[in-house]
């Protein structure tokens, strides 16, 4: 992890005590041990490094001989001003060294999830079902949408030959298109309620599938 935080640019002029890839290796670390919830978190987890533990992290010695840990506002500067999509960049390719390459003939799950402390803005994620790979993500904040954001996110992603999921939200003319033609994926889409006409199309011209429910064992049929 150190080795490929290592090539993440540091924003900062100058340092005294933590490394850029120091601090971006303690997030992912307590990441991976689902401690944080924002910046208080991660400095509570980083308080819990032992002095050995901080030395190996690359945590600079002061002038006691102390490996200091970094603050809530040194995490909370971090977070606004490092890269994020070269960070991003490097998790995928932690992920790739430690699991190998995604599945290509995984499904293609987008999901939007909002962090309890997001304020308001929510992150749109794509990952590999079932095998749990993450591909990227992207903020969507409250002056717009997951509809443009995760058009964007496809550009991003290596979409050729894949199958792509996405929700009702998402069920709509640039979407699909954008899918089809300009990634040379195929789509999963959710049709509801919300949009009778497409809905009437596919009862009319799909055969829905026998569905068993159990413990009844009654023969239901899913639209």
């Amino acid at each position: 992890m150190v080795e490929h935080f290592k090539a993440v640019p540091d924003f900062r002029r100058r340092f005294e005590s933590y490394p850029l890839w120091s601090m971006l290796t303690i997030l992912l670390l307590a990441t991976l041990c689902g401690a944080p919830r924002g910046q208080k978190d991660l400095a509570k987890f980083a308080r819990g490094l032992s002095q050995a533990q901080r030395r190996a992290l690359g945590i600079r010695p002061n002038s006691q001989g102390k490996y200091p840990v970094p603050t809530q506002p040194t995490f909370c500067r971090l977070l606004q001003r490092v890269d994020a999509r070269k960070v991003e960049e490097v998790i995928l390719a932690i992920q790739e060294q430690v699991r190998g390459p995604a599945p290509k003939e995984h499904l293609i799950v987008f999901d939007g999830k909002q962090p309890k402390h997001g304020g308001g803005a929510s992150v749109l994620s794509a990952v590999t079902v079932p095998s749990q790979h993450y591909l990227g993500s992207a903020v969507v904040d409250q002056k717009t949408n997951e509809i443009p954001v995760a058009q964007e996110l496809f550009k991003r992603l290596e979409l050729e030959d894949r199958l792509v999921s996405l929700d009702a939200l998402h069920t709509q003319d640039e979407t699909a298109r954008s899918l089809v033609l300009q990634q040379g994926a195929d789509y999963l889409l959710t049709v509801k309620g919300n949009q009778p006409t497409v809905r009437q199309q596919i009862e009319k011209l799909v055969s829905a599938p026998q569905v068993f429910f159990f413990p009844s064992g009654a023969n239901l049929y899913s639209g």
